[in-house]
């Protein structure tokens, strides 16, 4: 993890899905392109290093990381974990995120629907700038279609009211194809007007 730059606070996570590592390949170009912009920006590489290790969705215990957060719709399930933050990865970076205190979180996975850019909280237009940056074939999609219990969207988006942006690349790109975009995306959002949230308006602690 990494505190980079100056002015609002975005946190940007760059995998938390194992088998989804088309924005991993980029930190290096991430970490170059923030350097430039406006903002602290708080770069977390690897928020599921075990499953990242075997190229898998979920963790060493089987829970899938971006469904174990306190989320007002929390389940507990095999796949979601017996309570919220049970997997060590996953409550690391809560409490980073806790601490930091963003403006705007962004967060990187790829699907086979992609390239597109979801989002949660009030991000719409976050949204849109990313997908006008990142230009075509990338689309804003306001839902993903299914249910998303314990997700990071959720918590942070639709319980605490901070935009969110979920990029999914489309899965098995071409990095060729994903970093151009990405980095074009990602300086359209950064570099534009950005929320300022008052001290503690976001986190209850």
């Amino acid at each position: 993890m990494c505190g980079l730059g100056g002015g609002s606070r975005v946190a940007l996570i760059a995998g938390i899905h194992g088998d989804e590592q088309e924005g991993l390949r980029h930190l290096d170009e991430i970490v170059a392109l923030v350097r430039g912009v406006p903002r602290t920006v708080r770069l977390i590489a690897d928020a599921n290093p075990d499953g990242t290790a075997a190229n898998t969705r979920a963790t060493a215990s089987g829970v899938d990381p971006n469904r174990n957060w306190p989320a007002g719709n929390f389940r507990a399930a095999p796949r979601h974990g017996p309570r919220p933050l049970s997997e060590p990865a996953v409550a690391a970076v809560h409490r980073d995120l806790v601490d930091f205190e963003p403006a705007l979180v962004i967060v990187l996975h790829a699907a086979r629907s992609g390239p597109f850019v979801n989002y949660d909280g009030p991000a719409r237009k976050l949204a849109a700038a990313f997908r006008d940056g990142a230009g075509a074939p990338w689309r804003v999609r306001p839902s993903m279609g299914y249910p998303t219990p314990g997700s990071l969207g959720t918590w942070a988006g639709v319980d605490r009211g901070i935009p969110i942006l979920t990029v999914e690349f489309a899965r098995g790109a071409p990095r060729e194809e994903t970093g151009p975009a990405l980095l074009a995306g990602l300086a359209a959002v950064l570099e534009g007007p950005m929320p300022e949230p008052e001290q503690g308006e976001f986190f209850v602690r």
